[in-house]
């Protein structure tokens, strides 16, 4: 018998009769023998309803309430689908994240895990009851709810999962599991059977959705591991360990259009180190960074890319510095995207950025910026030609029908 946490998406309940589907899965699961965990999101697109009416109300809600309203999605798909399981003739009984013992950070909002104490969850499987639990959600150390970053349900899961010592942290959600690239956009990518965490960070760092990043990280750092399955579908879903076994280096294409392209140009020589020390203070994540230096009139130019939700504030950022270091001009290109290679030993192995370079090269595509770590290789390129250069990286390292399953 496993202990098997099972976390369901907004998606995946969104609508009554998705949540009895659900119900029948987790009653599935408990057939076979297994004591099951359940953590639930709210409804799809109740979250976003809550935090319009917050707006609607105060144009800067009071973060205490804020968490207090948001919160509620999560306890109404928490009840219904212990409604459910209930008519199933199965015990269950619903636990917001104070019910459950889930401590955070104080911070409002953007709360962070810090402990979650076992007792009541253990206490409900002792009764022979299926625990079904707020994501979301925990509470800090005044007694107020807070809630966590958006997305923060997938960590919800794993932090549970650690904290029971789990034997597998299952995410239902709407796809089959995690694809070699976008099968909207690439048609013929591939499920993967297994990936590691240092893959599947890349993944979610490079804009994925399948997993939150936190809860990726949360895993990598327990050694959970994490199965991505679909509510609509059977099959065996990705498995997400640390195991890498024999398999290619390269695993997936992944992509990102929200992406904008900031240039500090004619910088002189002597003002690029303030430039630097400046950046480093930025109140945005900076994420990719080129120097071009010139010869001719002993200036530098300094290019950055940032997420586009932070686009305003990394304008008026660039052109402060730019002021203050009398650099020439600034250049701001929002009609960018990010295209990058995900895998193993990215930069271990010779020849991948080379490829990169060739296959985008050989239709035209030109590299504006391209950076590499240990599991990616990302580059910076026109966004008009996002579509076509995913698809030729996929084929060109047979992630499709030759590629790994």
């Amino acid at each position: 018998m496993a202990l098997i946490i099972q976390k369901f998406g907004g998606t995946s309940i969104g609508t009554l009769e998705r949540i009895r589907h659900v119900a029948h899965i987790i009653a599935q699961t408990q057939a076979a023998g297994h004591d099951v965990v359940v953590v639930v999101s709210a409804m799809s697109g109740e979250t976003d309803r809550l935090i319009q009416m917050a707006y609607g109300i105060s144009s800067q809600p009071n973060a205490r309430e804020y968490d207090a309203l948001v919160s509620t999605g999560e306890n109404v798909s928490a009840a219904l689908l212990t409604m459910a399981l209930q008519d199933l003739n199965i015990a269950a009984c619903s636990l917001n994240g104070k019910q459950a013992q889930i401590f955070t950070t104080n911070a409002h909002r953007r709360a962070h895990i810090e402990k979650i104490s076992t007792d009541a969850i253990k206490g409900i499987l002792a009764e022979k009851k299926i625990p079904v639990i707020t994501g979301f959600q925990g509470v800090n150390a005044m007694g107020d709810i807070t809630t966590l970053e958006r997305g923060g349900s997938d960590t919800s899961a794993v932090a549970i999962a650690a904290a029971l010592k789990a034997d597998e942290c299952q995410i239902f959600t709407d796809v089959a599991g995690v694809y070699t690239s976008d099968p909207r956009i690439v048609s013929d990518a591939r499920l993967l059977t297994r990936i590691t965490y240092m893959e599947m960070l890349a993944l979610a760092s490079l804009g994925a959705k399948v997993l939150h990043k936190q809860a990726v990280e949360f895993a990598k750092k327990h050694h959970i591991a994490v199965r991505v399955l679909s509510s609509f579908e059977k099959g065996n879903g990705t498995l997400i360990s640390a195991h890498e076994g024999e398999k290619p280096w390269v695993s997936g294409v992944a992509f990102d259009r929200r992406q904008v392209k900031f240039s500090i140009v004619g910088i002189p020589k002597n003002k690029l180190e303030r430039v630097l020390e400046l950046i480093e203070n930025a109140q945005f994540e900076i994420d990719m960074t080129v120097q071009n230096h010139s010869a001719s009139d002993n200036t530098v130019d300094f290019t950055f890319t940032a997420h586009s939700d932070d686009c305003d504030k990394a304008a008026a950022f660039t052109k402060e510095i730019a002021k203050i270091v009398s650099a020439r001009d600034v250049i701001i290109d929002d009609q960018i995207a990010k295209l990058s290679l995900v895998g193993l030993g990215m930069t271990s192995h010779a020849g991948i950025a080379s490829k990169i370079f060739q296959t985008l090269g050989a239709e035209n595509i030109p590299i504006y910026l391209i950076t590499s770590t240990e599991a990616k290789i990302s580059t910076i390129i026109d966004g008009k030609h996002l579509e076509t250069g995913a698809k030729l990286l996929h084929d060109a390292f047979e992630l499709g029908v030759h590629g790994l399953s």
